[in-house]
Formats: structure tokens, sequence, C-alpha cells
């Protein structure tokens, strides 16, 4: 029996693309072909953009004032997304880790030589995450600017909140400064969103398009100046389908010096 508690979110049921699909199209695609696969141009990708408008505009410290202490995905997918993550710090041998758009869980195994620093809306909920050696509540759609020194990360996370992000570009290159060289990003997300906080360039399209989407935030942040190597790292992941919850990853290395 599933038991872990979801939050109320919309839940749509397009095809799971194949990854055998996502490889091959990400592997033809050139950088320039991904930064406008979804976008018309670069003004697109303003803040004021209409791709990145909601229907609910209202303050996001209001929506995210109580602490939501569920998952937004179910058991399976939380799972495969745990496993993922854990992976990354293996392979990647991160030992300081940047959870962006943290909650009360970090979908990670705490370990001693492990720092976590959470950057998140609700204090309540980063207080209550066992991983987390330090965090601060920032708004990333008021202010994007992250307070870190450049070069201090391994890895950075941002699980289940790309959707969310009207100004993504901006939060892509602060990752990109804050990030060690070679360093990794990686972006979870499913086909369950809070449908009135989701940007209207992810309202309606298909996990295909979501996968295009945050692969283009890559390659437009690239083309501004972020120093992210698309063409030689950037690859996705169908995490976990088959029954449950679809999940995700899209993943970037900085280039190395």
């Amino acid at each position: 029996m599933l038991t872990t508690p979801t939050a109320t979110a919309a839940a749509r049921s397009p095809p799971t693309p194949k990854q055998e699909e996502i490889d091959k199209y990400l592997k033809s695609a050139l950088p320039e072909q991904l930064a406008f696969e979804m976008f018309d141009d670069e003004a697109d990708y303003k803040f004021d953009s209409l791709k990145f408008r909601r229907l609910d505009s209202t303050e996001d410290s209001l929506f995210y004032d109580r602490p939501k202490l569920v998952e937004h995905i179910d058991e399976r997918a939380v799972e495969a997304l745990t496993k993922r993550n854990n992976n990354l710090i293996e392979t990647t041998g991160a030992t300081k880790v940047l959870d962006l758009c943290a909650s009360h869980v970090s979908h990670l195994k705490g370990a001693p030589n492990l720092e976590v620093v959470g950057v998140g809306m609700n204090e309540d909920e980063l207080k209550l995450n066992p991983v987390l050696t330090k965090f601060d509540v920032i708004d990333l759609n008021k202010k994007p600017a992250l307070p870190y020194a450049s070069n201090s990360f391994d890895l950075v996370l941002c699980q289940l909140s790309v959707d969310y992000l009207t100004r993504p570009i901006e939060v892509f290159e602060e990752v990109a400064r804050v990030l060690k060289p070679g360093g990794t990003f990686s972006l979870s997300f499913s086909n369950r969103v809070f449908m009135s906080k989701q940007v209207a360039v992810w309202s309606g399209q298909d996990d295909f398009n979501h996968i295009l989407t945050v692969s283009g935030y890559f390659a437009m942040s690239a083309r501004r100046g972020g120093a992210w190597d698309v063409k030689g790292s950037l690859n996705a992941n169908v995490l976990g389908a088959g029954g449950g919850d679809p999940i995700y990853d899209v993943v970037c290395q900085k280039y190395k010096l």
C-alpha cells in the first residue's frame, strides 16, 4: 500500500516519452535549436513575457505561507527520485550540494561529509528538513540572485519546481556562477502541478515538451553567457513510469576549466 501523503495538485496523463526518443533528439539537436525550440526569440525568455504569466499572480509568499508537509508525487516516484539524487552524489563525488526550491525533504541520504544548503520559501518546512546543514528563505521569482560565493557547489538540485520559475534564465545563470567548474545542475519534474502557479509555457504541454523547455533554459542561459556545456553534457532521463507518477530529470554540467 502506498502511504506517502501527496499534495492536492492536478495530474495530467500524457504518454510517457521513451528514453530512446529523448536521447535521439538531444543527441542530434544543436544548442541553437534547443534555445528556440519552445520560444520564438530571446524576448520570450524575459520576466515580463506572456510565456511566464500565471493564473495566480498574487505574491508567492502568500501561497507558501503555510507549510506543505506532503510529497507532491507518489511513493514510487519518490523512490525513483531519491535513488537518482543519491546516484548523482556518488557519481559526481559531491560534498557540497545546493537544493533550490527546497522543502521539508531533499530526497537525499545524509552523510557526515555532505553539506546540503537549502533555498526555499517556507522557513518551517526548511527547519524540518533533516539533511540541510543550513538554509536561506528566498523567493527566486522576486530575487533570482543567490547569496553564495562563485564556484562553491559541486551539485545543484531543483526538484519538482522548475515549472513555477518565472525568471528561469536568471536562475540558471546564477546556478552556473555558484557551481564549481565541472559541477552538475539537475532539475527533476513530474506532471503533477499546482495549476494556478505553473508558468504559461508549461501549461498544456506534454512531458516531452517539458524536457525540451528545460533543455532550452540551459541552451538560452549558455547563449547569454552561462557556462553550460550544452553540447557535451546535456541529457535527460525517464526516472519513473509505468503505473505511477512519471518523473524526469534534465542535467547539464558547467564547463570545466
